[in-house]
């Protein structure tokens, strides 16, 4: 009997101390416009380094998405933050610059320079695997509009410390490595049929 009172107890305490997360009303504003962003969300820092640092082992990026469904959000702003570490880890910049100068008017006096100038620059990220990221900060909060607004930020641990790239590396060797003895033994039967 006492075992299944102290049973009871310890399961009554275990719900008790099961948490939630508090969605945040956003102010609405004259303007409709966000006044306020989390601190994290825009300097891209975590506390885990050295006296509240950044940590130099992991590449932070972040993204925030807005839609009537929270997981929806949740993905979305998942996806723009996987984006911020891909363009750090591989972004190409493109720059194209077009000046174009003409002289109008004839004689000394009555000529004019005409300019006209085009700058464009173009950020190109190209297949980048971002494997073994983790979810280091997340924030809800409910817009006026009643749509969930979700904050995420991504680390992602470099060389060394990203174990899963590690753990998906030696699988895809170890599937090289099957692929080529499969068709070592396809290519003898063949030889051995013919």
């Amino acid at each position: 009997m006492k075992n299944i009172l102290l049973l009871l107890m310890l399961s009554l305490f275990a719900v008790s101390c099961a948490k939630t997360v508090k969605v945040d009303n956003e102010a609405e504003t004259k303007s409709g416009k966000i006044e306020e962003v989390p601190k994290w969300f825009v300097e891209k820092t975590d506390d885990k380094g050295f006296l509240g640092k950044k940590d130099k082992f992991f590449i932070y990026g972040v993204g925030v998405a807005t839609s009537p469904d929270l997981q929806l959000a949740i993905e979305k702003a998942t996806i723009i933050a996987k984006a911020d570490i891909a363009d750090v880890i591989r972004g190409e910049i493109n720059r194209e610059t077009k000046i174009f100068n003409q002289e109008i008017g004839q004689g000394e006096g009555n000529r004019q320079v005409v300019s006209e100038a085009q700058d464009t620059i173009i950020n190109v990220i190209t297949n980048t695997k971002v494997i073994g990221y983790e979810r280091w900060k997340i924030q809800f909060a409910l817009t006026p509009k009643d749509e969930y607004r979700v904050y995420i930020g991504l680390q992602y641990p470099l060389e060394e410390y990203n174990k899963l790239k590690e753990l998906v590396e030696k699988e895809m060797l170890s599937e090289l490595n099957s692929i080529a003895n499969n068709s070592e033994e396809a290519f003898e039967s063949l030889e051995e049929k013919i």
